[in-house]
C-alpha cells in the first residue's frame, strides 16, 4: 500500500540526530516532512499546518510527549490527527499511558527499523482515512440485533425491587441515558452493566486489563466520548468492550472498523471502570480517583496529599506503570463484588490477584510480575508501611472511600519464596450491626443470648475459626444491648464497626499503644462492659477471667471449633478448669456456610448416598434437599451470600461441675445434648430442611468436624462424586490429619485411609494444621515436608512448643539424608519417601499408631 504521496508528518523530538534520521527516511518514502524541537512549538506547527500524522518524542523539557498529546485533543483541530510516540521506554510500562494520553502506537529508540517505520505510518494513515470517511458518511442508526431496548427497560425495572414511580421514570429514559436513570432510581452502573450483559447475552467484565487494550484502532477521544475500548478478544481477534450497546450509531461504526471478514465481538463494562483507563495524564496529577483516601494514620503529617507522599526514589518506577487505575480498580471491583479480602500473590513468573468472597477464593486476574511489586508497593505507602523492607512480615491500615462507602483497610505483607505478598482485608464502616436472627440464629438462641446479657458479671465468649464472623456477632448483641445506662469500653485491633455510646480503643503498636497497655488501663476505668477483640494469649485470657470474676460483663471471641474445644483451648491459655467454671457465663460456637441461589438451586429427593451421609447425626432425615446449580444473578456459582450456623453452651451447675470434673470433649457433648441444647450439627441440619444449605457443605463444614470430635461412626464423601461407605467400626476412634499442598496427593493418602476405616482430616499447609490442632489432638499426622507458609519441620518445631503431643509421620518426595535426620531430631516417627505404595502406607500408618500407642502406655 502505497499512500505517501501529498501526505505531511510532523516529527517533534528535542534530539536533533534523530530529527534528522527520521526526515531522511520520511523524504525517502515520499513524505512531506515538518519538524519540531519541543512539545510546545510542535503544538503551534500542528494547528497551522494540519499535518496527516505526527511522530513524537515522550521524553522532551518542558512539555513532554504525554502533555502534548493530551494538549492536541483539547482543540478540536487537533484532536484526530494520529500521534506515534518515540520512546526509550519498554512496550509492557508504557502501552496504558500512552493510549489514555491519546497515542495509537510507539517506536522504541534507538531501534528504529525503516520498514517497521513505513508500515506504522501507512497502517494509522489508512485508519485515520477510515475515520474521516465515517465522519462524512456516518450513518442515521440501522436495526440492532440485540432484543429492542424497551423490552430491557421493562426487564431492569422486573429485576430491581422499585416504586412504580421510578419504575414509569426508568422505563421512560431514553437509550443513551439509561444509566443516568438506572442511578436516579437507586440502582447502580455495575448493577446496569451487569443486567445488560445478562439481557444480551455477553460477557460482563469488571475490570479492564490495561495490558489488553489495543492502541490505534478507535481514537482516545472517540473513546472517551463513547465509552468504549478496543482490546485483544478470544482468539486474538479484535474486541470492544463498551457500556451501552443501545447507542445503535456507536455499533455501526464499530462494525466498520473491526477486522475485515470477523465477527463483532462486544463486551459489557461499566462506565467508571472504562472511564479510569481514559483517564489522561494530565487528569491523574489530579487527587481524584475511584478510592478516595480520606483519612490518614495518626503519624502521617496532616495536609500531605497521596501523591505527595509519593514523591520518594520509588515514584518514577510507580510511575512507569498504570497502578493508580489498576489498584484503585482492584479495590472498586472488590466492593463491587462483595469481597472480604484481596491476596496480592506472586508466582513463579506472575502475579495473581484473588478476592475472598462468601468465604472461597476466586482468581480474578493476573498479571506482570513487575507490576504486582509495584501495585505492592503502592498500598504500602497507603498503609504507611517501609516500602524497602521486603523480608519482614509489616502491617498497616488507612481509611478509604470505596463506591460512596466508607472502608477500613488492613494491609499484611509476607515473604514468600517468589517474592513479597500482600492480603487486604476490606472493613465496611458504613454497615449496620444486624439482627441475631438475621445472622442466622433461631429465636430461641437468640432470646437465651440476651436473656444471658443482663447479667451485671461474667464472660460471654463467640468462638469459631478464622473469618467465621465471631465478631459480627458480637457487635449485633452489643447492639441490642443498653449502652445510655451502662459504661462499654472496647479493645479492638482495628475498630471495625462504630458503636453508640461506647467508649472504642483501638491499638497502634506503632504509636506504643499495646493491647497489653489498653487491658492494664481497662481496670483504672471502671467500665460495666469490656469488650475485647480477641482472647489471644495467656495475658489477655487471663486478665478477661479476671474482668468478668470482678464485677464487669466480659465480651470476647476465640479462636476454637465448638463450644466443648473452647474449653480446652483456654485451659491451653493457662486458665484453669474450676476458673472456667466460675468466670464464663456461656460460650457460643459459629460456622458461616454458603447459602444456595434462591434463584437457580435445584430441589430433589434425597439420594441414597446423602441419606448414608446424615444417618449418623439425625434421625430426622429430610426427604428433600436442594443443591446449587448457577444462575446470571449468582455468577454461575449456584450461591449467594453466607448465613451462620450456632450452638451456645450456657454454664448451667451441671455443666460448671462437668468443666471443674476434667471431662473429655466427647463427654463434654454428650452432655450437651443430652440437655436438649441444640448442637452445631442440629441448627446446620435445620437449614437443610430448610433449603438454605447443601447436603455436600454441611457435611464437608460441620459434620465431619463433630465425627471427629465425638468418635462417631460415619459415612465420607469425595465432593460428592465417590462411592459414600461406612467407616469400620474398629477405626472409627482413629484420626488422622493429612497436610500437604498436592490436593491429589491429599486425595489419594485420604482415599486409602478412609478406604481402611480411618477418620480422615486435611490441610494445605502448616498453619492450616495448626488451626485444626488447636480444636483437638488426632491420632497422628501425616505430613510433606516442603510446603507454603508454614513447612513440615516448621509445623513439628511450633507443636513442640506448644506441647501439642500428636505424632508426625513425615512423607515426602525430598531424598537429602539430612533432612531426614532433622525430621526425627525434631521428634517425627517415621520418614516416608514419594513416590507412594498404597500396602506400605497402610503397614507403617498402622505401625506408627502401634509404637505411639505404646509410649503412651508407658509414659
Amino acid at each position: 500500500m502505497k499512500i505517501s504521496e501529498e501526505r505531511s508528518i510532523l516529527v517533534v523530538d528535542d534530539d536533533q540526530d534523530t530529527r534528522n534520521l527520521l526526515e531522511l527516511l520520511l523524504v525517502k518514502s515520499g513524505y512531506k516532512v515538518l519538524t519540531a524541537d519541543r512539545g510546545r512549538s510542535g503544538f503551534e506547527t500542528a494547528k497551522t499546518e494540519k499535518p496527516d500524522i505526527i511522530l513524537a518524542d515522550v521524553i522532551m523539557p518542558g512539555m513532554d510527549g504525554y502533555e502534548f498529546c493530551w494538549k492536541l485533543q483539547t482543540d478540536a483541530e487537533t484532536a484526530l490527527i494520529p500521534v506515534i510516540f518515540i520512546t526509550s521506554l519498554k512496550e509492557e510500562q508504557n502501552r496504558a499511558r500512552a493510549f489514555a494520553a491519546g497515542a495509537v502506537d510507539y517506536l522504541i529508540k534507538p531501534e528504529i527499523n525503516r520498514q517497521t517505520l513505513i508500515e506504522k505510518i501507512e497502517f494509522h494513515l489508512g485508519v485515520n482515512d477510515l475515520w474521516k470517511e465515517i465522519q462524512n458518511d456516518m450513518m442515521e442508526s440501522s436495526e440492532s440485533v440485540f432484543p429492542t431496548f424497551e423490552k430491557f427497560q421493562v426487564f431492569l425495572s422486573n429485576r430491581s425491587e422499585l416504586s412504580e414511580e421510578k419504575k414509569q421514570k426508568l422505563i421512560s429514559a431514553s437509550k443513551l441515558d439509561i444509566y443516568a436513570a438506572a442511578k436516579e432510581a437507586g440502582i447502580s452502573a455495575e448493577e446496569t452493566a451487569q443486567r445488560i450483559a445478562d439481557f444480551l447475552d455477553l460477557p460482563y467484565v469488571p475490570y479492564v486489563d490495561p495490558e489488553n487494550v489495543e492502541l490505534g484502532l478507535l481514537p482516545t477521544p472517540f473513546c472517551r466520548a463513547n465509552l468504549v475500548l478496543a482490546v485483544k478478544g478470544s482468539d486474538g481477534n479484535t474486541a470492544f468492550i463498551l457500556s451501552n450497546p443501545y447507542n445503535l450509531e456507536l455499533l455501526d461504526i464499530l462494525d466498520r472498523v473491526k477486522p475485515e471478514g470477523k465477527p463483532l465481538e462486544l463486551n459489557i463494562s461499566h462506565p467508571e471502570s472504562i472511564e479510569a483507563l481514559l483517564k489522561t495524564s494530565k487528569e491523574n496529577k489530579s487527587d481524584e480517583s475511584i478510592v478516595d483516601i480520606v483519612e490518614k494514620n495518626q503519624e502521617e503529617t496532616p495536609g500531605i496529599s497521596y501523591l505527595e507522599i509519593n514523591a520518594k526514589p520509588s515514584q518514577e518506577d510507580i510511575q512507569k506503570y498504570p497502578i493508580k487505575y489498576i489498584s484503585d480498580n482492584i479495590l472498586y471491583t472488590a466492593v463491587t463484588a462483595g469481597a472480604s479480602d484481596i491476596h496480592i500473590e506472586p508466582k513463579l513468573a506472575k502475579t495473581i490477584v484473588r478476592f475472598r468472597i462468601d468465604g472461597d477464593m476466586h482468581e480474578m486476574f493476573n498479571m506482570k510480575k513487575k507490576t504486582g511489586s509495584v501495585l505492592i508497593s503502592r498500598f504500602k505507602i497507603v498503609g504507611q508501611m517501609d516500602i524497602a523492607e521486603r523480608r519482614k512480615p509489616q502491617d498497616g491500615t488507612t481509611s478509604a472511600r470505596i463506591n460512596n462507602m466508607d472502608y477500613k483497610l488492613r494491609f499484611a505483607t509476607t515473604s514468600t519464596p517468589n517474592g513479597e505478598s500482600l492480603i487486604i482485608r476490606l472493613l465496611d464502616l458504613d454497615a449496620k450491626p444486624r439482627a441475631l436472627t438475621e445472622l442466622g440464629m433461631t429465636e430461641e438462641q437468640c432470646e437465651t443470648l440476651l436473656d444471658i446479657t443482663k447479667q451485671n458479671v461474667g464472660a460471654i465468649i463467640v468462638v469459631g475459626p478464622t473469618g467465621s464472623g465471631k465478631t459480627t456477632t458480637l457487635y449485633s448483641l452489643i447492639s441490642q444491648i443498653n449502652c445510655e445506662n451502662r459504661s462499654l469500653m472496647s479493645i479492638e485491633d482495628p475498630v471495625e464497626y462504630r458503636i453508640p455510646f461506647a467508649n472504642q480503643q483501638q491499638v497502634n503498636v506503632k504509636a506504643g499503644v499495646t493491647f497489653e497497655a489498653l487491658l492494664k488501663s481497662v481496670v483504672r476505668q471502671d467500665p460495666d462492659i469490656v469488650f475485647l477483640g480477641e482472647i489471644r494469649d495467656k495475658f489477655s485470657a487471663s486478665m478477661a477471667m479476671d474482668l468478668a470474676s470482678t464485677g464487669h460483663m466480659t465480651l470476647s471471641t476465640l479462636h476454637s471449633s465448638n463450644t466443648s474445644t473452647a474449653l480446652f483451648r483456654l485451659e491451653r491459655l493457662g486458665v484453669p478448669r474450676g476458673v472456667i467454671a466460675d468466670s464464663v457465663l456461656c460460650i457460643v460456637a459459629q460456622r458461616l456456610v454458603k447459602k444456595l441461589c434462591p434463584h437457580c438451586k435445584r430441589i430433589s429427593d434425597l439420594s441414597p448416598e446423602e441419606k448414608r451421609m446424615f444417618a449418623p447425626f439425625t434421625s430426622d432425615i429430610p426427604l428433600q434437599v436442594a443443591n446449587p446449580v448457577g444462575c446470571s444473578r449468582c455468577n454461575n456459582e449456584g450461591y449467594k451470600g453466607r448465613e451462620g450456623i450456632y450452638e451456645i453452651l450456657r454454664f448451667s451447675p451441671e455443666i460448671s461441675e462437668l468443666v471443674r470434673s476434667n471431662a473429655s470433649i466427647p463427654e463434654v457433648r454428650e452432655t450437651i445434648r443430652k440437655m436438649g441444647n441444640v448442637m452445631i450439627s442440629d441448627h446446620a441440619m435445620q437449614k437443610v430442611r430448610e433449603f438454605l444449605f447443601s447436603p455436600r457443605d454441611v457435611y464437608k463444614t460441620v459434620l465431619l468436624e463433630e465425627r471427629r470430635l465425638t468418635g462417631k461412626s460415619a459415612v465420607t464423601i469425595e465432593a460428592g462424586k465417590k462411592e459414600q461407605k461406612n467407616i469400620e467400626e474398629t477405626a472409627s476412634g482413629r484420626s488422622i490429619l493429612i497436610v500437604d499442598d498436592d490436593e491429589d496427593m491429599q486425595s489419594l493418602i485420604r482415599t486409602i485411609l478412609e478406604n481402611d476405616g480411618y477418620t480422615v482430616t486435611s490441610a494445605k499447609d502448616g498453619i492450616e494444621a495448626i488451626i485444626c490442632l488447636n480444636g483437638g489432638n488426632f491420632d497422628l499426622i501425616i505430613s510433606d515436608v516442603d510446603m507454603p507458609n508454614l513447612d513440615g519441620f516448621k509445623l513439628l518445631d511450633i507443636m513442640n512448643q506448644k506441647g501439642m503431643d500428636s505424632p508426625v509421620v513425615f512423607l515426602t518426595a525430598q531424598t537429602d539424608t539430612e533432612d531426614e535426620i532433622k525430621g526425627y531430631e525434631l521428634g517425627a516417627i517415621d520418614y516416608i519417601r514419594k513416590p507412594l505404595h498404597k500396602k506400605t502406607l497402610l503397614l507403617r500408618v498402622g505401625r506408627a499408631l502401634s509404637e505411639s500407642q505404646q509410649k503412651k502406655i508407658q509414659g
